[in-house]
């Protein structure tokens, strides 16, 4: 599967949804109108995906007494790479929550916090809109924190930046002055600045606008990149410990320490071979990402100290906690205090959402109550219900599928159908998650069944062969199973994919002519073309060099989610076989092609499909989104886009006339 074995990626399938108006079959196209906004009495519209607030990481003090919790704000986009949070305080013996980050607009969000040992101290970081990171201490007994200036954090994949080294002293990793930025989150907010401002220089023609790459790295080293420093929160003192292409950050038990991985020499200097040699795919992943040197100092001198150093005490190393009751069904453990004797639970259903505190400073775990209340609109919401399907496999196999049927589904009636494919994705006897209404998805099944049509999510058992020939497994017999029920009509069938599940729309569409209308997102349909494209967000170096990106691309194929076994010079047959785009001559089916410009699954891959198609006068239709990456999360991209799929449905599902 594409996205588990890819770590270069924030939450990945994090999107939303515009106005809709729901028409019973056939489905009608969206529209604004209003709805009746009584309980139950109006349907899911894409604009509420915009609406969604959630509760993101909680960090409890060592002393159990507080917990630091980002609470998630509706923003311009359904993207949660890009922090939009408020970071509050729970006192756990008042239940009290307030909010100490700072209300100004000129922050997006706040995120990342952390508590000193002695529990007396807060640091967190906010981003603005030129996505400078700025780190912030908050006091125990003050009002609001307050920034430490002068710094622009670098931030990276799971890359811790800021880190405390005693009770009164921070490690930050920033940036240094004349650096070149760049960087998941930098990309996310600046949306491909880079390739604007060479554009721009283009228009100009007063200097050139060259980009050179090598294959064998002769980057200087003295490149301004980043510092790790430590800087006291009383006085405002700091020290620069260490330069360079720093990573993964952490301190000792005892803060007399501090490990870091650095590049060295990393991308592009680093022989691709090198990253090859490691002996799983995650440690290669793990190295271009954030390097493979190991670096141990010490906290005051910046000197080198031994691995050793950073052995843990075996005093601090807590017991397994037992298992603390949830304050009611379906409640997901968010964190629990380090002495147990307190946890915070979140719900999220038909009520809205709800964060809640078990127990706490002299309470029981049997006592809970809730602390932050949100969301409360999905009780307007009419949703229909959501069916367990068994069925078996075109090979036999005992499988599950899911169905959720309109909210106006009168039974008996034959309805179209949604099929929503991902390969290797496989159900149970509880109902997918993605049929939460606040589940972020860009193209969340609610939508569809407001339409009018039902969603079909059949298993697709893992295939480590990656054969187009056994896409259909899984997926055709799910269909027939609810045409035999009397449900679906059999003529109304459409299939959906995001990313893997753009592949696999496209393999079916070469192995079948089942379905009337196919929508891919993301998808990628030629392995040998692919292997050779960069990232999009990686061109011009938004996101990271591009070579990074093109070593993880190499390894994603090779040892990865791909599967291939190595270089299409060597495996030539496997990237064949599994190449939709070189079996296009067999698909009839008319398809949608979605794609985002600076996806890391390059825009190239639905370019090649859509030309085959038109070559061939079939019917095609290619959707581009400039400044979108692999899902589309801009607001008025994602209601563009329902629009899009609803017309697009509407037209080619419609009921036959003979």
């Amino acid at each position: 599967m594409i996205i588990k074995d890819i770590l270069f990626f924030f939450a990945i399938i994090l999107l939303y949804g515009v106005g809709i108006l729901f028409a019973q079959v056939p489905p009608s196209s969206f529209n604004n109108n209003a709805q009746q906004k009584r309980v139950g009495q109006r349907l899911f519209q894409p604009e509420d995906l915009f609406r969604v607030w959630q509760i993101g990481a909680s960090k409890w003090s060592p002393d159990g007494r507080r917990s630091a919790i980002e609470v998630l704000r509706p923003g311009r986009t359904i993207d949660r790479s890009v922090p939009t949070g408020e970071i509050r305080v729970l006192d756990a013996e008042t239940r009290s929550l307030r909010i100490i980050s700072s209300p100004s607009s000129a922050y997006i969000g706040f995120f990342n916090p952390i508590w000193s040992p002695d529990s007396r101290h807060l640091a967190f970081l906010s981003v603005d809109e030129n996505a400078v990171v700025q780190p912030w201490i908050w006091t125990v007994g003050t009002k609001t924190a307050r920034p430490l200036t002068g710094f622009d954090v670098k931030i990276g994949l799971l890359d811790n930046p800021i880190a405390w080294a005693g009770n009164n002293q921070i490690a930050i990793v920033a940036w240094e002055k004349e650096a070149e930025k760049s960087g998941p989150l930098y990309f996310r907010i600046t949306r491909g600045q880079k390739i604007a401002e060479g554009y721009k220089r283009a228009a100009e023609m007063k200097a050139p606008t060259v980009s050179v790459l090598e294959s064998q790295g002769i980057a200087k080293s003295d490149t301004p990149n980043a510092l790790l420093k430590i800087v006291d929160i009383r006085s405002g003192k700091q020290r620069t410990l260490a330069q360079g292409g720093i990573h993964r950050l952490s301190v000792s038990e005892d803060g007399r320490f501090i490990s870091f991985l650095r590049e060295s020499p990393g991308i592009p200097n680093q022989p691709v071979s090198s990253y090859f040699a490691f002996e799983t795919v995650d440690e290669a992943y793990d190295a271009v990402n954030w390097g493979t040197s190991r670096n141990v100092i010490d906290a005051q001198t910046g000197n080198l100290m031994d691995s050793s150093s950073m052995t843990a005490n075996p005093s601090t190393v807590r017991t397994p906690r037992a298992a603390i009751p949830a304050p009611k069904p379906g409640a997901r453990l968010l964190s629990a205090a380090p002495g147990g004797d307190a946890a915070l639970f979140i719900t999220n259903d038909s009520e809205g959402s709800k964060l809640w505190i078990v127990g706490g400073k002299g309470q029981s775990l049997t006592e809970s109550f809730a602390v932050w209340e949100a969301n409360e609109w999905v009780r307007e919401i009419k949703l229909g219900a959501a069916e367990l399907i068994s069925y078996k496999s075109s090979d036999g196999k005992h499988l599950t599928a899911w169905l959720l049927l309109p909210p106006n589904h009168t039974p008996g009636t034959k309805i179209p159908i949604v099929t929503i494919v991902y390969p290797g994705q496989t159900f149970g006897q509880t109902a997918p998650g993605s049929f939460s209404l606040l589940q972020p998805n860009f193209e969340h099944p609610q939508l569809f069944a407001a339409l009018g049509y039902g969603v079909l999510l059949p298993s697709m058992p893992e295939d480590e062969s990656r054969s187009l020939q056994q896409l259909p497994n899984g997926v055709l017999p799910a269909i027939d199973a609810i045409v035999e029920r009397g449900i679906a009509d059999s003529n109304r069938i459409a299939v959906l994919g995001q990313s893997d599940g753009g592949f696999a729309v496209l393999g079916l569409l070469t192995q079948t002519n089942r379905f009337r209308s196919a929508i891919a997102s993301a998808g990628f349909s030629n392995l040998v073309s692919l292997y050779g494209t960069f990232y999009g967000q990686h061109r011009y170096g938004d996101a990271g060099h591009p070579q990074s990106g093109a070593v993880l691309r190499m390894l994603q194929l090779e040892k990865g989610y791909g599967g291939m076994g190595g270089a299409p010079w060597a495996f030539s047959s496997r990237y064949r076989e599994s190449s939709a785009i070189l079996q296009a001559d067999k698909v009839m089916t008319p398809l949608m092609l979605v794609h985002g410009d600076l996806d890391f699954v390059p825009i190239q891959q639905s370019e090649e499909f859509f030309t085959a198609l038109y070559r061939q006068d079939k019917r095609a239709v290619f959707v581009r989104y400039q400044g979108e990456w692999h899902t589309i999360a801009n607001r008025p991209n994602v209601l563009d886009l329902w629009q899009r799929f609803s017309i697009w449905l509407a037209e080619t599902t419609a009921p036959r006339t003979h």
